[in-house]
């Protein structure tokens, strides 16, 4: 006769991420919980049912439960519910009640939750997509507070060579296709990877960390390296979270290139990130990495002592030998007769159910080539120049006019040749940039970042062209130029008249040219960086707003000609 440990299943998530709290809710993940194990759960016949919040139809209600927590329905409220303590609000306002009969499968379960889930009686399995999406397929990662469950999820983990193995080949694959180094081989290179602007990962100490927060230990992993290149993610379009790493931060560059390509680059010297899963993948890459938040999600000190660490298992996570000896337990006497070949699922399971293949992506073609620039020559933007390997982030297209940015920043990283610094008893020699660009709108504006501060120098030429003419001191520790151009709408930013169908505000460039120039005569030279006030005295919510307000009102028209 076998026995149930379980007398009932749960399905939950993050209920707090709620439109009570102003946050998106992603209900398909509980929802695919629940049609993932509806087979294997109803024919060991358990009940199941799902909870969640007003908003989906659920009996929570966050707010009440936010007012009895004294935290406002904010994002920051919602970080901070992530580790408060859920236990007194059990049966109160919808909340559900755990019991030791209880077994929970929930997706993302905050601190909280497996604080409150744990200390009621109750068993979880939470579940999560494995951040290794390297892999041909991809894998789950679960955790449990259930030593059972854990063994269960122990015997069918997956082997940890196999990720050793994908990346060996991800490795093979790119060194056969495009450059072996990201802009130039001579460049010592570290990359920062962005994440969502909300995310449980970005949760630390109950608050939802910035990058404005690391600028400080960024900044000291920066100087170890040429060059600091910032990979913003790809879901998410806004830059204006990482806008404080480009103000304060003299070497940064952007990109769009693959993150595996970018992981097999020879010239990468580390990984940072505050807590992006590219941390976990940059071990299987030979890559140091450097996580700069400790988040609550992951950290000993917020979880229950009973909590396994994660454990990397199939999509065979869902079939009836695993959930049997999940429910039954794993004694011989427990064990229900399941038919052979029952874990045999298809390979592409998980990419299946989500309509979608993180990681990589088997059309890749690698990191593209970068050649270097020859002083004096001028570069049009067309098809087959060389110059479009300089076309680093934010880039879209071809126009009659050039080649057309593409969203709020665009970067262009230029590799230079060597110049030998003039000597003392020669008059000093400097480079002078000169580009060409012109306006999609009269209303657009364009400004350009050198080395963390803003260009003076455009010159009008046209009712929407302009030409930026600066100059550059040569050093023997420069090796590229780096140019960053924040675009925005002018009229509606300053509180114009709003236009009923607005085009989006861009530019395209046209030419550029890098020239030699002797004497001590200045055309515009870059004004040296200035900070009021340091930035490891500065709030992160109060850096992010200063910073990025200052990019925005010079796009507005402070260098307006």
């Amino acid at each position: 006769m076998t026995t149930r440990r379980f007398n009932h299943v749960i399905f939950a998530d993050d209920f707090f991420r709620s439109p009570a709290n102003g946050l998106q809710y992603h209900v398909a993940n509980r929802r695919f919980l629940r049609g993932f194990f509806d087979s294997a759960l109803g024919r060991l016949g358990l009940p199941m049912r799902e909870v969640a919040p007003l908003s989906e139809g659920g009996r929570i209600d966050v707010a009440r439960l936010m007012d009895r927590l004294e935290l406002p329905c904010t994002a920051a409220g919602w970080a901070r519910a992530c580790v408060a303590d859920l236990l007194p609000l059990a049966g109160r306002d919808g909340m559900p009640v755990f019991d030791p009969g209880c077994l929970v499968i929930g997706w993302g379960l905050t601190p909280a939750l497996q604080h409150c889930i744990h200390r009621s009686g109750a068993s979880y399995l939470d579940i999560e997509i494995d951040p290794r999406r390297f892999t041909e397929h991809l894998h789950f990662c679960a955790r449990t507070n259930d030593p059972v469950i854990e063994a269960a999820l122990r015997a069918r983990r997956v082997d940890e060579e196999l990720f050793w193995n994908h990346a060996a080949v991800l490795k093979g694959y790119f060194a056969r296709r495009g450059a072996s180094s990201l802009f130039d081989p001579r460049l010592r290179v570290g990359l920062f990877f962005g994440q969502s602007l909300v995310d449980l990962s970005l949760v630390s100490g109950g608050r939802t960390m910035h990058p404005a927060s690391v600028v400080a230990p960024l900044r000291e992993l920066a100087q170890g390296v040429d060059l600091l290149v910032i990979k913003p993610h790809p879901y998410e379009p806004a830059l204006h979270d990482l806008a404080p790493i480009a103000r304060a931060i003299p070497n940064v560059a952007w990109t769009h290139e693959n993150t595996y390509a970018l992981l097999s680059a020879s010239n990468v010297h580390f990984v940072a990130s505050l807590s992006s899963s590219v941390l976990t993948e940059a071990r299987y890459f030979r890559k140091p990495a450097h996580a700069l938040i400790e988040a609550d999600r992951n950290a000993a000190g917020q979880l229950p002592a009973a909590c396994s660490d994660w454990i990397a298992i199939g999509a065979e996570l869902g079939a009836m030998d695993f959930v049997a000896d999940a429910c039954m337990g794993g004694d011989a006497e427990s064990r229900i007769a399941v038919p052979a070949g029952a874990a045999a699922w298809p390979a592409a399971a998980i990419e299946r159910a989500f309509g979608a293949r993180w990681g990589f992506d088997d059309q890749s073609l690698g990191l593209g080539e970068v050649s270097e620039l020859q002083l004096g020559r001028p570069y049009m933007f067309h098809p087959g120049s060389p110059a479009l390997g300089w076309l680093s982030h934010g880039w879209h297209g071809f126009h009659d006019e050039g080649v057309r940015s593409l969203g709020e920043l665009a970067c262009l990283v230029i590799p230079l040749p060597t110049l030998a610094p003039s000597s003392s008893h020669q008059q000093p020699h400097r480079l002078e940039v000169r580009i060409d660009f012109r306006s999609s709108a009269k209303t657009t504006s364009v400004h350009a970042m050198f080395d963390g501060v803003v260009l003076p120098g455009q010159r009008t030429t046209g009712a929407r062209r302009r030409t930026l003419v600066f100059e550059v001191q040569p050093s023997a520790g420069r090796k590229c130029l780096v140019l960053q151009f924040v675009v925005a709408d002018a009229a509606t930013a300053t509180g114009g008249p709003r236009r009923l169908v607005a085009a989006r505000p861009s530019f395209a460039i046209r030419r550029l040219q890098v020239s030699l120039r002797m004497g001590r005569g200045v055309i515009s030279a870059p004004p040296r960086a200035t900070a009021s006030k340091p930035w490891l005295e500065m709030s992160p919510v109060r850096a992010i707003a200063r910073v990025f307000r200052a990019l925005v009102d010079s796009a507005r028209g402070v260098i307006s000609g």
